[in-house]
């Protein structure tokens, strides 16, 4: 025997055709929501990452060019100290035999002559981004009275730097030639290059992750208001119908009546049964509403469950339907006003259900620990059960054991319908006591 627990989403063909495009509007502005939230995620981290990829960039290429200059200075200061005069003739065997003049900095020595400048020392002897016409006119306007140089040069996409400072005689203090220093840029900038690269890569591999964590948070963080939205509006939708229903029926009636006078007491009492009907339903989503909106708490108290679903029953089950009562002592905590709802919804629906033709309904009432049970003599659940519990089904009861499910599910319990192997079924409701801390 298996139960039938009572879902929304376990309606019959007319119920979705009836509350699915309500559904699918609220997920699709819910689904566009999550999508909203991904997109400025990611818009928020790609901003943030190109903001500090291009902060990260410009302070690696200052670094860079300030140790490129740093190096090219400190080259052309130890081989300007290497340089020195005797007996009138410039001396290069320091240079020579010093490290600084055969590093990776190219170091060329221009000495002056009356109308320009020679080369008397290179190492390399030429690097392929700087031609020598290059290096030797930055030397003559040094040697001419310019003062330090530095420049960048550049051929066929590549980039080279130089530094270019005078050297003096000793004797005589005039400028006697040009110390030009030279770096190839080329491995600098590709170096660069490849932390630009390494950090695009990993950003976008970043916000890759983001994307996805961001919008598995968002469908995490939503799905309790999709849950929501869905249940509100299937219970407006059923509200909305269970509403309706009755005052339909009250104003075919009445009209009736005043067409053919000999119909008015029939149609009085079948309008009784409507205004009762619809008094109950009132009084039912009121209520749901003032929890729901927080002007009425849930006001759990010690009750005696088996007293309130006789009593109920009692009221509920008029002759000539007929109740057997099965109950032991049992005492619930939880809200006695909903439970009272419920289990009238409960007894209302076995009522209506709970008859083959015209016989009348027999009802059976079991009451254990933390449990109630409702049990008809009725057809049973039949082909399609989840007909039966919805609003717009021909002799369903809609709002009823919707409003009872939701009691049970409000007090920690749940609603199962179980079709009985003798026929019928079986509605039962668990309430379960709260934890000793009242959660």
């Amino acid at each position: 025997m298996n139960p039938l627990r009572l879902r929304g989403r376990d309606s019959g063909a007319r119920g979705q055709n009836r509350t699915q495009p309500a559904q699918l509007q609220t997920a699709g502005r819910l689904s566009a929501l999550r999508v909203r939230l991904t997109l400025l995620l990611i818009a928020l981290n790609v901003v943030g990452l190109v903001g500090m990829g291009a902060v990260a960039m410009v302070v690696d290429q200052q670094q860079r060019d300030g140790l490129v200059q740093a190096e090219l200075d400190r080259t052309a200061r130890t081989a300007k100290a290497l340089l020195y005069y005797e007996s009138g003739a410039l001396r290069l065997d320091r240079l020579f035999a010093d490290p600084a003049a055969k590093g990776p900095t190219a170091v060329h020595v221009y000495e002056g002559t009356r109308t320009s400048v020679r080369l008397v020392f290179a190492h390399p002897s030429s690097l392929p981004v700087i031609a020598p016409e290059n290096l030797r006119g930055l030397a003559r306007l040094v040697w001419q009275g310019q003062g330090e140089l530095a420049t960048t040069i550049t051929t066929e996409g590549r980039h080279a730097r130089l530094l270019a400072v005078p050297f003096t005689h000793a004797v005589t203090g005039a400028v006697s030639g040009t110390v030009v220093v030279s770096v190839d840029l080329g491995p600098v900038q590709q170096a660069h290059w490849r932390l630009g690269w390494t950090l695009f890569a990993g950003g976008a591999v970043f916000t890759l992750l983001v994307g996805l964590g961001g919008h598995l948070l968002a469908r995490r963080g939503t799905q309790p208001a999709v849950e929501a939205f869905g249940q509100q509006e299937r219970f407006v939708a059923d509200a909305a119908h269970e509403l309706r229903t009755p005052l339909t029926v009250i104003r075919a009636l009445s009209e009736g009546a005043l067409k053919d006078p000999s119909q008015q007491p029939q149609a009085l009492r079948q309008v009784l049964r409507s205004a009762e009907r619809l008094a109950d339903s009132v009084e039912a989503l009121l209520m749901r509403a003032r929890l729901v909106a927080g002007l009425r708490e849930l006001q759990r108290q010690p009750f005696r469950l088996d007293q309130l679903a006789e009593e109920v029953v009692a009221e509920t089950v008029q002759p000539p339907h007929t109740t057997t009562v099965s109950v032991s002592p049992t005492v619930v905590s939880g809200d006695p006003t909903l439970v009272r709802i419920a289990i009238r919804n409960l007894a209302h629906n076995a009522v209506r259900h709970g008859r083959i033709g015209t016989e009348p309904a027999a009802i059976t009432l079991v009451v254990e620990t933390g449990k109630i049970m409702i049990k008809d003599a009725g057809p049973g659940l039949g082909d399609q059960p989840a007909q039966r519990f919805r609003s717009n089904a021909a002799d369903g009861t809609g709002l009823g054991l919707t409003i009872a499910q939701w009691v049970a599910e409000l007090h920690g319990g749940e609603l199962q319908l179980y079709p009985d192997p003798e026929g019928g079924t079986a509605a039962v409701m668990t309430l379960p006591d709260p934890p000793p801390d009242g959660r």
